[in-house]
């Protein structure tokens, strides 16, 4: 049993790392892409984040029922 909580809890630590990872990586993209005078945001950056993600349904839920 001891080696299936291992198991589990090494999946779910590279799980929680690459989280962390895909996190660091979005907001430094963010900092990049953001005009620190003006607080703007690239608008090409901007509208890649916006609609092509949600094209793709990166971080939504598509099976929402209304």
């Amino acid at each position: 049993m001891d080696a299936i909580d291992t198991k589990t809890t090494a999946a779910g630590g590279a799980f929680e790392q690459q989280k962390l990872g895909a996190e660091l990586v979005t907001k430094t993209l963010d900092r990049l892409n953001t005009d620190l005078a003006t607080g703007g945001v690239n608008q090409d950056y901007d509208f890649q984040t916006k609609v092509l993600s949600a094209a793709t349904g990166v971080g939504g839920n598509l099976n929402i029922k209304a």
